[in-house]
């Protein structure tokens, strides 16, 4: 009897000690999480910005030494930024060269907004490289990473708007946007904030922006980590499948709903670039690294039109070069298509077309990257016209 007692007695405690745990969500150390208008986190993406549920430190390093830095919580929406000590040096990367890049891991923004209303942007990158970034505020010696316009770049943005007096914005002009104040260094693995406002279109409207985080003093523009902001003004009059594919073909930074889908579509290639554009009109949807006819067996130059399409091609005369998505715009068999193969090499051929793509190596047609030559088979259609230059 005694036994049973001690066991319910036992049983009642633990009871009361589950009770009275906090809901997770209301617990003080749950992580938060966030959403991103670029890329959204379904828990399979590694790199979706996660809290820090300790302040970062420095990493210890051989020479010189780097004293850790002393942190104190800024009272923000995330812990991402911390206020941090000037601390100075370099990590010891040994015989590695010293290697500087970024990766954007989400940009926070408010999906729709009302007409000339004021938002803010908020952009997560992390150093990906092995050298530490510093504040524009830092007294140390370093690199100092910006996040600015691209196609084209250095233009001034239709939102990113400096003279917004608010306490977060970090828009130095309609082109720059310099790293949040409070955190004066960004050590490899870690991640920067940067913040800027703007003001709606006056009209409803869908505004895409491209943007990249850069090195000061360089022309080092982080490519790799270019992203594109898509800003939603009041509510367009067109259809969601319509947007849709005007967003598929918004390749530089303008005004999605001005596009007219039904334009006329073209090809242009400019062979001293070794480059190709598809067109809606006079929009360039896409721009593509091509490799066209060798200096013996040259690419035509002029003005064609698409003659026949198929989505495999066969050559007659050997070697049968397998040709896909092929596009024929001279009677003689000149085309577009995605880069050749053979059918008995194990591949050799098709290797050493895409190393040389960017060069002219070809027998007169237009050579593609095989992703690039899926978009221009959609889109290109027979009739559509075919401009090529030096």
């Amino acid at each position: 009897m005694k036994k049973t007692l001690c066991m319910l007695a036992i049983f009642g405690v633990s009871l009361t000690f589950v009770l009275s745990l906090p809901k997770n969500a209301d617990h003080p150390g749950a992580a938060q999480v966030m959403y991103s208008s670029v890329f959204h986190s379904d828990g399979s993406n590694p790199d979706s910005v996660k809290i820090a549920q300790k302040p970062a430190t420095v990493k210890e390093t051989a020479k010189p030494v780097v004293k850790p830095s002393s942190t104190k919580s800024v009272e923000t929406e995330t812990s991402v930024t911390e206020e941090t000590e000037d601390v100075c040096g370099f990590p010891d990367v040994e015989y590695a060269t010293a290697d500087y890049d970024a990766k954007v891991i989400a940009v926070r923004k408010q999906f729709r907004h009302e007409e000339s209303q004021e938002f803010r942007v908020k952009i997560f990158v992390k150093n990906s490289g092995n050298m530490p970034w510093f504040s524009p505020d830092s007294k140390c010696l370093g690199a100092r990473v910006y996040i600015g316009t691209t196609r084209d770049e250095g233009r001034e943005s239709m939102f990113v708007d400096p003279t917004i007096n608010k306490e977060d914005n970090s828009a130095i002009s309609k082109s720059v946007i310099r790293m949040d104040s409070g955190k004066m260094r960004v050590d490899p693995g870690e991640i920067a904030s940067f913040t800027f406002w703007g003001k709606a279109d006056s009209e409803p409207s869908v505004y895409r922006e491209f943007f990249a985080p850069y090195m000061e003093g360089s022309n080092d523009i982080f490519r790799d980590a270019e992203f594109k902001v898509d800003f939603y003004t009041g509510v367009t009059n067109e259809s969601a499948s319509d947007l849709r594919t005007k967003l598929l073909f918004a390749e530089t930074s303008m005004r999605v709903n001005d596009m007219a889908i039904e334009g006329k579509r073209s090809a242009e290639v400019d062979l001293s670039d070794q480059k190709l554009w598809l067109k809606l009109d006079d929009t360039i949807v896409r721009e593509f690294r091509v490799s066209t006819g060798a200096k013996a067996t040259p690419t035509p130059l002029g003005t064609f039109k698409i003659l026949l399409k198929n989505e495999v091609r066969i050559g007659r005369a050997k070697p049968h070069y397998i040709m896909p998505r092929f596009q024929m715009f001279t009677p003689q068999g000149a085309a577009l298509h995605a880069l050749p193969s053979l059918g008995n090499d194990g591949g050799v051929f098709w290797t050493e077309a895409r190393d040389h793509i960017g060069t002219p190596v070809s027998h007169g047609c237009v050579r593609m990257l095989p992703e690039d030559a899926d978009f221009a088979y959609e889109f290109l259609s027979v009739g559509d016209s075919i401009y090529i230059h030096w």
